[in-house]
């Protein structure tokens, strides 16, 4: 067996510490960017359904609203998050672009859970007990989101700063904790919605085949697959702000996950 001496052990150990930091910034970048590509691919796809859309839609409402934040307000959080990976940073500027992605994702998370709230209002327009009880849960997750979004706004400086104390490290956990309890609350109320979908749907199977049946059944299992891909990217930015945080020594003060 051969022994190495202790300073040549530890070296090693920094080594190898420092490179796979390297590699986890490098994914994180990968991921930070991938969201605008799939963004532009979706946008393209659909422009022409949105085009129709509004042509010919008379006066605006609530949903219509809510479509347009949930469509055009990921811009800013995109913007923000390249900038982030690729601009040069201050501590000033970190701050205004983390408050930009903040507000960003906060707008987007309601108003996303907002039309799924809609959508599934549509199938249990029947039902008082069932809307009111939808209603009173998506009110619950918009204050808890709203509240943890909140609750991060002090923390922002602390990350912002280009150091790597304890201190720090501890105000960059507290952070991604409050954004990850923004998802928990989004994540249930999504499975919710899945459970009161699946239910209906159960419901259905025991009803006449007419045309209320199948156009009911085609709104159920659309809303059905629009909640499931939500709590399914829910669930994967729970586990993602569930990793350990690293807090980058002094490059540009990003929360590397």
């Amino acid at each position: 067996m051969i022994y190495q001496p202790v300073a040549i052990q530890s070296n090693t150990q920094r080594i190898n510490h420092h490179m796979v930091l390297l590699h986890t910034q490098q994914t994180i970048k990968y991921l930070r960017v991938a969201p605008a590509a799939v963004w532009a691919l979706d946008y393209c796809l659909t422009l022409e359904h949105e085009v129709g859309l509004f042509s010919s839609t008379g006066r605006w409402n609530i949903a219509t609203v809510m479509f347009i934040v949930a469509r055009y307000v990921p811009i800013a959080w995109i913007v923000s998050e390249i900038y982030v990976t690729l601009g040069p940073q201050s501590l000033q500027m970190c701050l205004t672009t983390y408050r930009t992605a903040g507000a960003s994702l906060l707008l987007i998370m309601l108003a996303t859970e907002g039309l799924l709230l809609m959508r599934t209002l549509a199938l249990w327009h029947n039902n008082r007990k069932i809307k009111r009880f939808l209603l009173a849960s998506y009110l619950v997750t918009a204050i808890s989101t709203v509240t943890c979004g909140a609750m991060t706004a002090p923390l922002l400086e602390s990350v912002c700063v280009p150091t790597s104390s304890q201190n720090d490290l501890d105000a960059a956990t507290r952070l991604e904790r409050l954004v990850m309890g923004g998802f928990i609350s989004t994540a249930l109320f999504e499975l919710t919605v899945a459970t009161i979908t699946v239910y209906h749907s159960m419901q259905l199977c025991s009803d006449e085949m007419n045309t209320l049946y199948k156009l009911t059944s085609t709104l159920s299992k659309g809303n059905l697959i629009y909640t499931l891909s939500l709590l399914a990217i829910s669930i994967a930015n729970i586990i993602s702000f569930s990793l350990p945080v690293q807090v980058s020594g002094g490059q540009d003060g990003i929360i590397d996950v």
